[in-house]
């Protein structure tokens, strides 16, 4: 049994228009950018899970319900969960949200209305059905849904405090399921006063109570006191659980070999601090000198080391440990308790938002595997919301699902409900690192095929007064042209999901690289010290475009903007008059004899007046600098992105700079 998938109107963010969540039944990982509903859908699965529960953390107020962009207030919230698969067990467990026929399926649907009562004060009610049928749905049900929340901002120190309802008490009551394993555990504790109460410290603390009783009153005292260590119920010994951090990495010695010697020494653990360890151990002076004198400084630092390591260890609360490792343990034990729950008639959810809270990349790697393996292990369906492009990078393609709000309208885009086809996604998961995958945070997308777009796109867009950091822009390099993964995510059909925001893609259209094209450049041609500028200008006319870019240009639509450059980015720099005295600045950098000899041919008229007899058009001098930064393309747009970061703030007057078209008409595109 698993959740199929969840339908919520009108709740916060999300308006009339509602959300239809397609689930996994293993991983599903919520993104989007701040303030587009992540935590609406958990808190909307929090509440139908858990519906009818007392709750104090998770309730729906009158300020839950959608306000629209005209200020309109809706009255209703509806939340619809429909689960599939259930097994035969689960079907009677959960009988009254089936639908009498299809057994393997389950509805649960929740609405809360709002109303003003008879003071005038705006109340909430609540209306729970299940089954198509809108059955009324018995407490009993909830009893079969093992429903666990992590919240973004965990104090894990704090929900791992010994208490009747921490995680701890939640698996031990799960792992002593019989009464003879209660009873063992509580007879434990029951010795353990009764041995207690017989000690002098005991005694004399029920002594001195029941002295202070007596004098109180007198001769009419009713009752006396008994003190124990708990009260041996197992409710009680419960609420005493708690974790103690062994760091192993600090253990110089295995764990038994210490224990054997702190029986030999007679010690008990946790009975000593200090930096006179020898004193403590020996409890006397006399033998503290003794061991001092008779162990070599090296043994006794070695004793000290062992014994320190150990009490520390063994006594070290969590406190100690950073805010990333108790959220680490946090969430192992808070998994730990739904493992050990399922059973055949129930389900278990967990709901974490931002695990990566304090968490370094590595670390954060490690806890999804964890994840992934718990689902696999315990059939724990998991819901995750993350701003993490480490988490996306390492998810499955398919568990992703992606957040969306355009025009007070959202959507909840699952990649397993794409156009892509299986291959499409091994290749995107491929090129999906942990810069890529920022994408799915951004409002707006622009694919590059290399480096030079990718550095320069940004300060184009500068000189444009559109920079992409104020419209939420993510550049994505997919460091070659195989776009067409990445292009199927924006391309809805009628039964597929797309990603809604706007998208180009900016590539170059290859000219006369076609090995069917007679005009194609070969590779001995674009050396620049044999260069025949009139022969590749010849076949630059001449040539067609790249079978690549061809098929690319099918994209273009209402959804993608597909924008080619006339041969390549540095052509089409090149072409522009007003560019070539800055790019030549920056090409001297890397070829100072290649800028002299394309500088003597760009003015027709030499410093005389007269014709210069080297000048050569701008489609030529465009092809030479082409030509000249083969070889230096990464470094080229680099100081070039330097330069025209000084013109754009006018720290540089002496050069201007202009955007090709086609690079102005992707980025007004997506920023109109």
């Amino acid at each position: 049994m698993y959740i199929e998938k969840v339908y919520i109107k009108n709740f916060r963010r999300i308006g009339a228009k509602g959300i239809l969540f397609n689930c996994n039944k293993g991983v599903n990982i919520i993104l989007g950018e701040n303030n587009t509903g992540k935590s609406a859908v958990i808190d909307a699965l929090r509440l139908a899970l858990s519906a009818g529960e007392y709750r104090k953390s998770l309730y729906v107020k009158p300020s839950d319900f959608h306000i629209d962009k005209y200020g309109e207030q809706a009255k209703t919230i509806n939340i619809d969960v429909y689960f599939d698969e259930l097994t035969s067990e689960q079907a009677t467990a959960f009988y009254m949200l089936t639908n009498g026929k299809d057994l393997n399926k389950a509805e649960l649907h929740i609405e809360y209305s709002s109303y003003i009562d008879k003071k005038g004060i705006q109340r909430v009610h609540e209306d729970i059905k299940g089954g198509p049928a809108l059955n009324n749905v018995p407490r009993e049900v909830y009893d079969n849904i093992n429903l666990l929340y992590l919240a973004a901002l965990r104090d894990a120190a704090y929900d791992l405090r010994p208490s009747k309802n921490s995680q701890l008490a939640n698996i031990l009551f799960s792992v002593a399921k019989t009464d003879d394993d209660k009873k063992r555990i509580t007879t434990i504790f029951k010795n353990a006063n009764e041995e207690a109460a017989k000690d002098s410290s005991i005694q004399s603390v029920e002594t001195i109570i029941n002295k202070n009783l007596l004098n109180i009153e007198k001769d009419e005292l009713r009752e006396k006191v008994k003190v124990s260590l708990v009260s041996p119920s197992f409710d009680s010994i419960a609420s005493l659980m708690r974790i103690d951090y062994i760091d192993n990495k600090l253990l110089k010695i295995p764990v038994k070999e210490m224990e054997a010697i702190i029986d030999e020494l007679g010690i008990k653990k946790g009975s000593f601090r200090g930096k006179n360890i020898c004193r403590r151990i020996a409890k006397t002076d006399d033998l503290a000198v003794d061991l001092e004198q008779m162990l070599q400084y090296e043994e006794y630092r070695e004793l000290y080391d062992r014994m320190i390591h150990l009490v520390k260890n063994v006594n070290s609360g969590i406190a100690q440990n950073g805010l990333g490792y108790n959220n680490i343990l946090h969430m192992a034990t808070s998994l730990g308790d739904l493992q050990e729950k399922p059973i055949d008639e129930e389900i278990s959810v967990l709901l974490v938002e931002e695990p990566e809270a304090h968490l370094h990349p590595q670390l954060l790697d490690l806890l999804f595997e964890f994840f992934r393996k718990a689902n696999e292990d315990a059939k724990i369906q998991l819901f995750i919301t993350s701003h993490s492009p480490t988490l996306v990078a390492k998810a499955d393609i398919d568990s992703i699902h992606i957040l969306n709000f355009q025009n007070d309208n959202g959507s909840i885009v699952s990649i397993k409900n794409t156009a892509l086809s299986d291959t499409d996604k091994l290749d995107l998961k491929r090129y999906l690192d942990v810069t890529k995958s920022q994408m799915f945070f951004a409002r707006r997308v622009i694919f590059v095929e290399g480096i030079s777009e990718a550095i320069l796109l940004s300060e184009f867009a500068k000189l444009l007064g559109k920079p992409f950091d104020k419209y939420s822009v993510e550049i994505v390099n997919i460091n070659g042209v195989a776009f067409e993964p990445f292009a199927k995510l924006f391309t809805g059909g009628e039964n597929t999901d797309s990603l809604k925001m706007p998208c180009a893609i900016i590539s170059d259209n290859d000219k006369c690289t076609n090995n069917d094209d007679p005009y194609r450049i070969k590779k001995e041609e674009r050396v620049y010290s044999k260069i025949d500028v009139d022969l590749l200008a010849s076949k630059l006319e001449k040539g067609a475009i790249s079978h690549r870019a061809e098929k690319l240009l099918a994209y273009n639509s209402d959804e993608i903007h597909v924008e080619l450059a006339e041969k390549t980015l540095e052509y089409e720099l090149a072409k522009i008059k007003e560019n070539v005295p800055l790019l030549l600045e920056v090409l001297n950098e890397e070829h100072p004899e290649m800028k002299k000899d394309i500088e003597k041919r760009v003015n027709p008229e030499n410093s005389n007046g007269e014709k210069n007899k080297f000048y050569e058009t701008e489609e030529k001098i465009a092809l030479r600098i082409w030509v000249a930064i083969q070889d230096c393309k990464g470094s080229f747009a680099q100081r070039l992105a330097n330069e025209i970061s000084k013109v754009e703030s006018e720290e540089r007057t002496d050069v201007s700079f202009s955007v090709p078209d086609y690079i102005r008409k992707a980025i007004d595109t997506i920023i109109s």
